[in-house]
């Protein structure tokens, strides 16, 4: 297998079943890095940077976390409980 690290893509022996990496030093650099991606991430939304929704590039809130507008998460749920309700009627 090969180490999940980016950076090491060593050949290793994994010793259980869902081992990623080949060793602990690995583990804690690819954790670290995946950490300070979320926290600059996160710190450029509460910034104001300009984040599109993915349904419909509407200007997403920096207190949304979201990837999507509450518009378009509206409108989601609403056409998932169309679908149930359908599928409902459909056995009835």
């Amino acid at each position: 297998m090969i180490c999940g690290n980016a950076v090491c893509k060593k050949e290793f022996e994994p010793k259980t079943h869902n081992q990623k990496y080949c060793s602990d030093e690995c583990c804690r650099i690819a954790t670290n890095k995946r950490i300070m991606e979320k926290y600059y991430e996160k710190k450029a939304i509460l910034s104001g940077k300009f984040r599109p929704c993915k349904k419909c590039n509407a200007p997403l809130s920096r207190y949304n976390q979201s990837t999507i507008c509450s518009v378009c998460e509206k409108n989601t749920g609403l056409k998932n409980r169309n679908i149930v309700l359908r599928m409902i009627d459909e056995v009835s």
